[in-house]
């Protein structure tokens, strides 16, 4: 079996392909439902790093374009997995 190279986030955040292209991503994501349940779950999403100015530091700051920062436990380039066998 291959070993998957999940990353942490936010300790690891995906970078833009030549400074513009979003790479898709498999995240894993941590959330209460509507009934205050505790859920986890694998999406996918896109992850912008320079998407929002903050004033606080005077810089901008990355977001996923689908799920909330602060949802988002771990991450990899969809890419990465493997493909399957014929």
């Amino acid at each position: 079996m291959t070993k998957l190279n999940w990353r942490k986030f936010p300790d690891e955040a995906p970078e833009k392909i030549d400074g513009f292209c979003q790479k898709l991503c498999i995240v894993r994501i941590r959330f209460l439902n509507n009934y205050g349940e505790l859920c986890e779950s694998t999406t996918y999403d896109w992850y912008d790093e320079h998407a929002e100015f903050d004033e606080g530091i005077d810089d901008y700051v990355g977001k996923w374009s689908e799920c909330d920062n602060d949802e988002i436990t771990h991450w990899i380039y969809a890419d990465e997995l493997p493909l399957p066998e014929e």
